[in-house]
C-alpha cells in the first residue's frame, strides 16, 4: 500500500553544518518514510550538484552565506527542484520561515511546503 506521507520514498539533501540536521528531526523525517542525503557543507554540496548527486528536494540552513544562496536558488530552480530554507530549533535566527525540528508540525510543514498539492513552492 502507498503511503500517503508525502514525503515517503523520497530522498531529501541536506545542506548545512552538522548541527543543523538533529537527530530528532533526521528521525521525524524518516518515520515519515524519507530517505536523506547529508548533512553536506555548502561547499561540498555545491560540488556534488554538479556531479549528479540524485535528490527529490532540499532543505538548506539558512544561516549560509549570501552568495552561497544564490547560487543553490538559481541551481535548484533552473532545475525545477523544490528546497525551503530553515533553521534549526536551537539557533537564533530571526522568526518566520521553516523550523527543522523533530516536531511533527515543523515536519509537517516543510513536507507540505516542498511535496504538498501547491508543488509550486520552490523556497
Amino acid at each position: 500500500m502507498k503511503s500517503l506521507n508525502p514525503v515517503a520514498g523520497k530522498t531529501i539533501l541536506i545542506i548545512g553544518e552538522s548541527g543543523f540536521l538533529s537527530n530528532e528531526a533526521k528521525r521525524a523525517l524518516i518515520r515519515r518514510q524519507a530517505s536523506i542525503a547529508g548533512p553536506v557543507v555548502v561547499s561540498s554540496a555545491m560540488e556534488r550538484l554538479s556531479e549528479g548527486l540524485e535528490f527529490e528536494a532540499v532543505i538548506i540552513d539558512i544561516r549560509i552565506s549570501d552568495q552561497a544562496m544564490l547560487w543553490l536558488n538559481d541551481w535548484l530552480e533552473t532545475r525545477r527542484i523544490p528546497f525551503v530554507f530553515a533553521h534549526h530549533q536551537q539557533s537564533q535566527a530571526p522568526p518566520g520561515g521553516f523550523v527543522l525540528s523533530g516536531r511533527s508540525s515543523d515536519i509537517d510543514a516543510v513536507a507540505a511546503a516542498l511535496f504538498g498539492p501547491d508543488a509550486s513552492y520552490y523556497h
